[in-house]
C-alpha cells in the first residue's frame, strides 16, 4: 500500500513537471485526479474486502467460544458430577475446593507462593487482584485488593 502511495506521488510529481515544460496542465491533472480516484476506489473495495473477513473471523471464533466452554462444562461434569462440575464450569468458587478445582475453573494463577509448615502447607494463588489461601490444598479464605 505504501508504494502505491509512493506511486501516486511519484506520478503526480512528475506530470505537473511536465507541465512546467510546456504540457497541459489541465490534462496533467485530470490524468492525475482520474489515477487517483481509481487507486481510492480499489482501497474502498480491499477495505470492505477486509471488513467482511474481519466479521467472518469474528462470528467464527465466538462459535469456537461457545464450542469450548460447552466441552469444558461436560468435562467439568464428566470429572466432579452434576452439581460440583456444574458450579466449577460456571467459574465459581467456594470454601473447601480443591486447588485442582480451582485450576479447572479459573485456569493457571498468576502467581503461587508455598509455605511447608508442621502444622499443614499454606498455599497462596493469586489470579489479578483476588488471592486464595489454601491449607493442605483445600480453600480456606480469599482476599480482593482494592
Amino acid at each position: 500500500m505504501k508504494i502505491r502511495t509512493f506511486l501516486s506521488a511519484l506520478s503526480f510529481v512528475l506530470l505537473f513537471a511536465g507541465a512546467a515544460f510546456g504540457q497541459d496542465a489541465k490534462t496533467n491533472y485530470k490524468l492525475q485526479l482520474d489515477s487517483l480516484t481509481s487507486a481510492k476506489e480499489q482501497l474502498s473495495a480491499e477495505t470492505a474486502k477486509l471488513k467482511a473477513e474481519l466479521d467472518s473471523l469474528q462470528n467464527y471464533l465466538a462459535s469456537f467460544d461457545d464450542r469450548l466452554n460447552l466441552k469444558k462444562q461436560e468435562l467439568m461434569l464428566l470429572r466432579y458430577g452434576k452439581k460440583t462440575g456444574g458450579n466449577i464450569a460456571a467459574g465459581k468458587v467456594w470454601k473447601g475446593m480443591t486447588e485442582q478445582m480451582l485450576r479447572d475453573s479459573w485456569g493457571e494463577p498468576d502467581k503461587i507462593d508455598k509455605n511447608v509448615e508442621k502444622w499443614g502447607v499454606f498455599t497462596q494463588w493469586s489470579y489479578g487482584k483476588i488471592t486464595y489461601f489454601f491449607r493442605d490444598g483445600k480453600l480456606t479464605d480469599w482476599e480482593e485488593k482494592k
